[in-house]
């Protein structure tokens, strides 16, 4: 099944048609990760995607068994019978749909330059869209709200990921001389049970000596967890290809001053957010009056407020900050919260030498009304 609704299909054909896109090609190997693949064609993964102006889907996988049992396209073309040459294959497709001098040829702008060249050289009647992440930007744009089925899936990842929180919570209250490691590995046992078929993300689990990166490394060490001050960890369930991102804040013994200070901040801070969410605001503006909270207090936030989730954890909408560089704001489009989005919501502070913390939860819009779906919360030790 493929996650993209036909009304989101059609416009973006109607993209296509209007940019003289005569075919937009998306690809998929473990060099160049593209989830467009599974949005577009219901495939997983390792495949040409072909996309025709007229709406018509060729895929060219490298597993075809795996596209019978996945695929929603209207052809699914052996590459084996063409050497085993993936750019072979896309040559035939392309000679036996097309009797033209020139085909253009939309690519997602993240595509290697290796792949272009190679089809450059073995097709030269082929021309390239110039603007890529104006494609990009459209497959952005798509994804950016979610289906009804979408949003079921992204509902069941959320529940896996609160229900996980009692487990966290029964961990720390008996932690001793458990490692970051320990806590990691009982999150993703736990998921599993509750029904996640992977973990989102590795989990990142911080003590007080490593709460102060933005993204842990190793993401979960053999230190010791229940130490003094501030911690957290950031975690999340995939189930059936969506996923859920949540991190829960925690501290062990007494704390400083500044760390009290940091803490009341971010929850405050959070609260700013969830009350400023609504149909039509500007998401950058969230962003903003938090990072106005954080820089009157003298901190800042190295990051953006939240992100979408969907079949990526990090997908659209993007809530952070207004670009002010001219190149950016030449493909920077303002976006507002809109019924069907699902993203996360995730104020923190870092300092080196005190500490960090971050209260993250998965937020939807559904039926008018703002939902937070998942329940992370302060934890005090």
């Amino acid at each position: 099944m493929r996650p993209i609704t036909i009304e989101k299909f059609d416009l973006l054909l109607r993209f296509l048609q209007e940019n003289q896109v005569d075919v937009l090609m998306i690809s998929d190997f473990e060099n160049s990760k593209n989830i467009n693949l599974q949005y577009l064609s219901g495939h997983p993964t390792d495949a040409f995607l072909l996309v025709t102006s007229d709406g018509e889907s060729i895929l060219i996988p490298w597993d075809i068994s795996l596209a019978g049992k996945c695929a929603e396209v209207d052809e699914i073309v052996d590459f084996s019978n063409f050497k085993y040459n993936f750019y072979l294959t896309i040559k035939e497709v392309i000679k036996k749909r097309w009797k033209k001098s020139s085909i253009t040829v939309g690519v997602h702008e993240l595509i290697p330059y290796g792949y272009i060249r190679m089809m450059i050289n073995l097709i030269p009647e082929l021309k390239f869209f110039k603007e890529p992440i104006q494609i990009t930007k459209i497959l952005q744009e798509l994804r950016a709200t979610k289906s009804e089925f979408e949003m079921k899936q992204l509902t069941k990842a959320a529940q896996i990921g609160t229900k996980t929180i009692k487990d966290i919570r029964k961990f720390c209250e008996n932690a001793s001389d458990e490692t970051e490691n320990d806590l990691s590995f009982l999150v993703r046992k736990k998921m599993a049970e509750y029904g996640a078929d992977d973990v989102a993300f590795e989990t990142l689990v911080a003590n007080s000596s490593r709460s102060h990166e933005i993204h842990q490394y190793p993401p979960a060490s053999n230190q010791r967890f229940a130490l003094s001050g501030l911690a957290l960890i950031d975690f999340g369930a995939n189930y059936q290809g969506y996923h859920s991102d949540i991190t829960v804040p925690i501290s062990f013994g007494e704390l400083s001053k500044e760390q009290e200070k940091i803490l009341d901040i971010v929850l405050d801070s959070y609260e700013v957010a969830i009350e400023m969410i609504d149909i039509g605001v500007l998401t950058w503006k969230v962003h903003d009056r938090v990072e106005q909270i954080l820089k009157k207090a003298g901190y800042s936030m190295p990051y953006s407020l939240g992100h979408g989730l969907g079949l990526t954890v990090h997908d659209s909408p993007r809530i952070g900050r207004k670009p002010t560089d001219e190149y950016s704001l030449k493909h920077w489009k303002e976006e507002t919260f809109q019924e069907g989005m699902v993203f996360t919501i995730e104020p923190g502070i870092i300092k080196q030498g005190v500490g960090g913390t971050r209260l993250e939860n998965d937020i939807m819009i559904r039926n008018g009304k703002i939902e937070v779906i998942t329940k992370a919360e302060y934890i005090q030790y």
